[in-house]
């Protein structure tokens, strides 16, 4: 009998997937595990607004005045957050590097600190006994890091025109959101009860002309990337006084380069940005603002998350979305992913594209033997998502009731072996799954406890709540509750 305790069920097409996104949303949902940044299926209006390097906010401005009914917005309700792990905190990123970025002409003149810094993000080491050869991109994922990217007066009246809308209040998601699937949002006022969106006209002046003259072109300039095109933007509030302030490391499949702007003082809360550069939660660095109008910038193979602790006052942030392209945008694909996993330049794009290719997500057609390929390739150079992602799709094949008993026990002893590798990277989902597979004695191995107590104070010592809860619960290992 094929038996295994999952926390996770992986199911495409669901608003939330588990590991999976199964939408083209720059957002996830809080579930027991979702290292990816999804959500519903949504599909953009024919009429996108995209910000073209020849497209003057004038333009924009007119092309945006249309109207149309009121559509949920697909950040309706999923970025309310988490309730706020017991953290204290974790220890900051350095900005070890810096480069002149003086060339980028700014609106400004010049005013402010030009100066970007970067920091190397490290990955898991692969294998000792690993004979592959590491990708290109290894050890080189990076942030960058500008002082003062926004004026003061800019941020604090972003945060302002951001309050004022009353956006922050129509759903949990405690977001306004500015731009959605490269089209701007600026309808006039009216309640969602008369059929129309509620405004977020005033950010939306405000926003453009930054956009225009400083983010854009900033973004661009750091990833070299000429085409780049705005997917969604949105103001983020995190109130240190609500208990769902945070939000599960991710990556953001479906963006090409993210931006984030601190809009308030750093100083009035505890906690915020933070990247998680491995498996394990150990290798969480928060991402340090000094002030107002500071912005980061990182690329799509980067995990990260929010962790609001405490504070006087809320946590305000601008998210920008990039695509690679206009057309990238239009079509809701991801042809970055695809291209540096073909070319093996990265673990996290071939983990990305595995997943992509497993339920045929953003362009990329059906083919879970892609996905085996790519897993099996990543996990063999240390990335421990992959081997946890591979053991649960080898696990439900193991389920099939189509297959022979010798390939059910044969995927299912695969699927164990790719667990454990998971569990001793680091992943505390794959500890915790592991700990209660010992303690139930599923997937044909024998009862232990003494082995799945190991498993899951390892997942406990990172947060994990579920392996807590059964490490506490002396009912829970009595010999007539297995």
């Amino acid at each position: 009998m094929i038996m295994r305790s999952k926390s996770i069920i992986y199911a495409a097409g669901t608003a939330s997937a588990g590991i999976l996104c199964t939408s083209f949303c720059r957002i996830r949902i809080a579930t027991a595990f979702s290292p990816l940044s999804g959500g519903l299926n949504y599909h953009a209006n024919s009429k996108i607004l995209l910000l073209r390097a020849s497209k003057t906010s004038s333009e924009v401005a007119d092309q945006s005045k249309r109207t149309k009914p009121f559509t949920p917005s697909k950040f309706a309700a999923l970025m309310a957050g988490e309730v706020s792990s017991p953290s204290s905190g974790f220890d900051s990123i350095r900005w070890d590097d810096e480069y002149d970025n003086a060339s980028i002409v700014r609106r400004r003149g010049g005013g402010g600190d030009d100066v970007v810094h970067t920091a190397v993000l490290p990955d898991d080491e692969a294998p000792p006994n690993s004979s592959s050869i590491l990708p290109s991109l290894h050890n080189r994922r990076a942030l960058y890091y500008h002082p003062s990217l926004l004026t003061k007066d800019e941020s604090s009246s972003l945060q302002k025109a951001a309050e004022a809308s009353g956006l922050f209040e129509e759903f949990d998601s405690r977001c306004a959101v500015v731009i959605e699937d490269g089209m701007y949002q600026d309808q006039d006022k009216d309640t969602v009860s008369t059929g129309n969106a509620p405004s977020s006209s005033t950010i939306a002046s405000l926003l453009r002309p930054i956009l225009d003259t400083t983010i854009v072109p900033w973004a661009r300039e750091i990833c070299n990337a000429p085409s780049l095109a705005i997917a969604d933007a949105l103001i983020r509030s995190y109130d240190p006084a609500e208990e769902r302030q945070d939000l599960a490391t991710h990556y953001d499949n479906t963006a090409y380069a993210t931006v984030v702007v601190a809009l308030n003082d750093p100083t009035e809360y505890e906690g915020g940005l933070f990247v998680q550069t491995g498996a394990n939660v150990n290798t969480r660095k928060s991402v340090p603002f000094s002030s107002p109008g500071d912005a980061v910038l990182h690329r799509f193979d980067v995990q990260h998350g929010v962790n609001v602790r405490s504070g006087k006052k809320k946590r305000f942030s601008l998210v920008i979305w990039f695509g690679e392209d206009e057309d990238s945008v239009v079509t809701k694909t991801v042809p970055w992913v695809r291209r540096e996993a073909e070319e093996c330049a990265s673990v996290h794009a071939a983990f990305l594209y595995a997943v992509n290719s497993q339920s045929g997500l953003y362009g990329v057609d059906t083919n879970v033997q892609l996905a085996k390929d790519y897993y099996v390739w990543a996990s063999d150079r240390g990335h421990g998502l992959s081997a946890y992602c591979l053991s649960n799709l080898l696990f439900k094949e193991a389920c099939s009731n189509d297959i022979s008993t010798e390939e059910q026990n044969t995927l299912q002893e695969q699927s164990l072996m790719y667990l454990k590798l998971s569990a001793e990277r680091g992943l505390a989902h794959a500890q915790h799954e592991l700990g209660v597979t010992y303690k139930q004695g599923y997937s044909g191995v024998q009862s232990d406890f003494e082995i799945a107590r190991y498993w899951l104070m390892l997942a406990e010592k990172q947060g994990h709540g579920a392996s807590s809860q059964i490490l506490n619960d002396p009912s829970r290992w009595e010999v007539s509750h297995l």
